[in-house]
């Protein structure tokens, strides 16, 4: 990061790595998080596992698959994660890499659509530096 890496390339680099988690995501390929953007650990707690990356993406996959399905039964209709569209990020304009490498850590916000809808969880993508990478990890929020 210190190697002079500009902000537009900082930012066109977080905005890829937010599309192949998204796109993982609505593809349904769980466990391929683990080389973009993998859910922070405490998601291997949904399937009673150690808390590693991997079990952290199987955790998540779950817990979406099982709310995906209540809301379907409660709604009557179909429920899906839409791939990455970047009307639906909010927070990278205001991504701030010099912010990064002070506080080692930055936000940014992905609300998901379902069928152009958005719904009522967003994502919540921490970015940090590791070993001199931008490294990032994501949450859910309802």
């Amino acid at each position: 990061m210190r190697d002079k890496m500009i902000e537009s390339e900082f930012k066109t680099k977080a905005q890829e790595l937010i599309k192949l988690m998204v796109d993982t995501i609505a593809d349904k390929e769980y466990t391929k998080l683990v080389s973009s953007i993998p859910p922070k650990s405490s998601w291997a707690s949904f399937i009673d596992t150690e808390q590693t990356s991997e079990n952290a993406c199987l955790g998540f996959g779950k817990w979406l698959i099982e709310q995906l399905a209540m809301w379907e039964e409660y709604e009557d209709k179909k429920f899906a994660v839409d791939h990455f569209q970047k009307s639906c990020m909010e927070d990278i304009d205001a991504m701030d890499e010099a912010r990064l490498e002070i506080d080692n850590r930055d936000i940014v916000c992905y609300r998901p659509t379902s069928f152009g809808e958005e719904l009522d969880f967003w994502f919540e993508i921490e970015f940090f530096i590791e070993n001199g990478q931008i490294k990032a990890v994501f949450d859910v929020n309802i």
